[in-house]
């Protein structure tokens, strides 16, 4: 059929075939994603046209260098060699030209031979009547868009009855293309929209996974900051800020100072590993048998310091007999070694309570560790004088003698 034939021929549209194309319309317009507007535009030319095979081609990305077949409607052969092949743009460009013009559609009689251009050729006798449809018959819709640009195509094939449809089927087509350029851009947008959302989406999660990172770093340097890094107990900062808050919130709390007695003698005689080695199993022992105090720490040296919340006094001589547990109860075997250790503390209580007391929180957390300290030292003087008592006893010459 020439151009001027087919622009003269009279069109008669079926109602059926309009009721047909209006649902067919509405489902490629419903459909949500590129590849799911590509296939209900050929499954709904199939249903509102006489040609029972389709394949729709089209560019992912304007101007896309290559073209791809994404739907294909047909016998299982032509969905195998032709289902996801590429087709070059220029090919496709070159190859529309060749075809003789139905209105906006092209129309081959016989199959060219266009380098790139993937063609289907079916197999099956045609009709013997004069508008038979015949294999090497070639029917394409070019889909341009508003711009021009070519972004896609519709390739039509074997009209149910197996004659050369009338023009009104080619009108439906025409119509249809007009409508699946606009199904396809709109899909396009969809699949970007969504790209860039899925990009957002790894950005901002990358995001949150550095700040997340960020965070966590600088919360284990603040915590190294605040650990001792021999025994991992609390440090002297530590200390200090839990025992203000406990203050400042004035719960009852007993401050314990804790100092090992003849550690030097252990450094002198076995060594400073040897000596850091029962620092860490008593710092070890302390928090282990402390494990409810608010904190449990090492401040330097040799000496420890346990805060226990809402202690009252009465209750005090309990907890200095599980921490002299831990500094004396058991030996400190370390090789061949078994040391013997004891301890010296000293034991201050602050009762809280709803009074205000003069001072900062920070000049009290101060005075309540001196006031520890030196109840230690007081302690380690007094168990140092027996000691040299008991020994001059033992060496004192007998005066009857």
């Amino acid at each position: 059929m020439s151009d001027e034939a087919y622009a003269d021929a009279e069109v008669r549209i079926p109602r059926s075939a309009l009721g047909s194309v209006q649902r067919a319309l509405i489902a490629v317009h419903a459909a949500v994603g590129l590849r799911a507007t590509l296939q209900a535009i050929a499954e709904g030319v199939t249903s509102s046209t006489p040609y029972a095979e389709v394949t729709v081609t089209t560019a992912r990305e304007p101007d896309a260098v290559d073209l791809y077949v994404e739907a294909v409607v047909g016998p299982p052969d032509a969905l195998a060699q032709l289902l996801g092949t590429t087709c070059p743009r220029a090919a496709l460009i070159e190859h529309l030209t060749g075809g003789e013009a139905w209105g906006a559609l092209r129309f081959w009689s016989h199959f060219g031979q266009t380098e790139g251009v993937i063609m289907y050729v079916p197999d099956y006798e045609p009709l013997d009547v004069p508008d038979a449809w015949r294999p090497e018959y070639e029917l394409m819709a070019p889909l341009y868009g508003p711009d021009g640009e070519l972004i896609g195509t519709m390739s039509l094939d074997r009209p149910r009855d197996g004659r050369i449809p009338p023009p009104w089927a080619n009108q439906i087509l025409e119509l249809f293309a007009e409508q699946a350029v606009i199904a396809i851009l709109n899909a396009r947008r969809h699949e970007q929209a969504l790209r860039t959302m899925r990009t957002l989406e790894r950005e901002a999660a990358d995001l949150h996974a550095a700040v997340a990172e960020q965070f966590a770093r600088e919360t284990d340097l603040r915590d190294e900051a605040r650990r001792d890094p021999l025994t991992g107990l609390a440090n002297r900062v530590l200390l200090q800020e839990r025992l203000e808050e406990l203050l400042i919130a004035r719960i009852p709390l007993a401050v314990v100072f804790c100092d090992l007695d003849h550690f030097k003698r252990i450094n002198d005689t076995h060594g400073h590993l040897v000596g850091d080695e029962v620092l860490r199993v008593t710092g070890a022992r302390l928090a282990r048998r402390l494990a409810a105090a608010d904190v449990v720490a090492r401040i330097g040296g040799d000496e420890f310091v346990v805060v226990a919340a809402r202690m009252r006094p009465q209750d005090a001589p309990a907890l200095l007999r599980r921490i002299d547990e831990a500094f004396a109860g058991d030996p400190v075997r370390i090789g061949h070694l078994e040391l013997h250790l004891s301890c010296s503390l000293g034991v201050v209580c602050d009762p809280g309570g709803a009074e205000g007391r003069p001072g900062s929180a920070a000049q009290r957390a101060e005075e309540l560790l001196s006031s520890a300290d030196r109840e230690m030292y007081a302690h380690k003087r007094s168990r140092a004088g027996v000691h040299r008592l008991l020994q001059l006893a033992e060496t004192k010459p007998d005066a009857e003698g």
